[in-house]
């Protein structure tokens, strides 16, 4: 067996170990996920790349191997707000796959970036033929839905530290239960935060402090714990 070989079998578990982290694939038997690999791409982009422009066509969905990526729309002013910022297990561009329309938002990568390219024909092939990832699709959707809908609750009923926890908690990947329940977030900038509720990185710090004084979260080096 050649050295490249052996490359292209790690690359290709690697792919399927971080599949399986997504809710598509989560606790599905492998060939679930032989099958969504052998369909796409591999493709690699450096930090700052520019993955997706709001309003062009959409063919294909991207499954993040490594790195992130935020989504963003600029303001009429060009003022950026943050929709989501998207990690390893991830995926984006699914919606334009659905309704044929063009991309909704723009998907920067934030550092190198990594991802399973899959095209239209094939991803929606693939679903056709796998009626439980076909239903798991749909309850993401469903998923998508409500989580605007909580996104704008929050943006229009919250003060800033209201904002702020709301959107730490949609943030979220982890859940830590010990004497009280903490909920463990990867550390976003305090221009992202700003960005994602809609205010200022100052008005932000100031939140923060307030909220950290209060009780309510505690910053480490990495994450932010919230004690909701």
């Amino acid at each position: 067996m050649t050295n490249e070989t052996n490359k292209e079998e790690k690359k290709e578990s690697l792919i399927r170990e971080t599949l399986s982290k997504n809710p598509l694939f989560s606790g599905l038997e492998d060939f679930y996920l032989k099958d969504i690999t052998s369909r796409g791409e591999f493709r690699t982009w450096p930090e700052a790349s520019q993955i997706i422009i709001e309003g062009e066509s959409g063919d294909a969905v991207f499954f993040i191997i490594s790195g992130k990526v935020k989504v963003t729309l600029y303001g009429e002013e060009g003022r950026e707000i943050v929709l989501a910022i998207l990690t390893e297990g991830d995926m984006f561009g699914e919606m334009s796959i659905i309704d044929d329309k063009p991309r909704s938002a723009n998907v920067e990568a934030t550092t190198d970036l990594e991802c399973l390219v899959v095209g239209k024909t094939a991803f929606l092939d693939y679903l056709s033929r796998h009626h439980k990832v076909y239903m798991r699709f749909f309850a993401y959707l469903t998923g998508r839905l409500r989580e605007a809908t909580r996104k704008i609750g929050g943006l229009a009923l919250l003060d800033v530290c209201g904002r702020i926890a709301h959107t730490l908690i949609g943030m979220s990947k982890t859940a830590l239960t010990g004497e009280e329940k903490v909920i463990a977030i990867e550390r976003p900038t305090h221009e992202q935060l700003a960005a994602m509720i809609g205010s200022s990185r100052e008005v932000v710090s100031r939140a923060l402090k307030k909220m950290t004084q209060e009780g309510y979260i505690k910053i480490e080096k990495d994450r932010i714990l919230l004690y909701p």
